[in-house]
């Protein structure tokens, strides 16, 4: 672990808001190398919530999707989705989708930071991920519907120099990519869109660490 447990909690809204050049860490996830978008794609506005508490350091909340989705099947993310005409800001789509997936109330949930958006080819999505602070783990009952598990993830799970490596994807619509970069994380596969959000994570952390020791 690189901080102390308390140190955590003061560290991590400072860790998120900072100015950070994600390229780099983007592309060594991307299975495509191709993370670049304009505004003349029209793409599809979505946001997923990056919810921590705190066990001693902070541990984040991921799902793994059902196989009976009619996209992204079996994948893990975060919760979220697309921006509803409802929603107020993209902010508001993390929380309610958070709420509708694994039922997280959104009352008094303030976002502590972001990270950079992440655009995903194949479905012309846009993500933005908004950050949450729980003092404690929140009460949870997932949606059969769109979540098959609900997955606690610390954050030393992340950074650990063995949690990176590669593996052959067999997507949907039968295509395979061949040793797509990926997070393996307790025996679970974690690639795509989720896996560079992790990436930017462990960079920002790693990086912070580095200038304050």
């Amino acid at each position: 672990m690189l901080f102390h447990p308390y140190s955590w909690k003061n560290s991590l809204t400072f860790i998120l808001n900072q100015p950070f050049d994600a390229t780099e860490a983007h592309l060594e996830m991307a299975p495509y190398r191709n993370i670049g978008y304009d505004s003349s794609q029209n793409p599809i506005y979505s946001a997923v919530g990056i919810h921590f508490f705190f066990d001693g350091e902070p541990t984040l909340i991921l799902i793994e999707r059902p196989q009976t989705m009619r996209k992204h099947a079996g994948q893990i993310a975060f919760p979220g989705g697309k921006k509803d005409e409802g929603d107020r800001d993209l902010i508001e789509t993390a929380l309610r989708e958070s709420h509708e997936e694994i039922g997280i109330n959104p009352e008094n949930l303030k976002a502590i930071g972001s990270l950079s958006p992440v655009y995903i080819p194949v479905s012309n999505y846009l993500v933005q991920s908004f950050a949450f602070s729980h003092h404690e783990k929140p009460k949870m009952l997932l949606n059969p519907d769109e979540v098959n598990l609900i997955l606690e993830v610390k954050i030393s799970e992340i950074l650990s120099r063995y949690s990176i490596s590669n593996t052959d994807i067999q997507l949907q619509n039968g295509i395979k990519i061949k040793s797509a970069p990926c997070f393996h994380i307790q025996n679970k596969i974690i690639w795509g869109a989720t896996a560079i959000l992790l990436n930017e994570l462990k960079h920002r952390i790693i990086q912070f660490h580095q200038t304050t020791v």
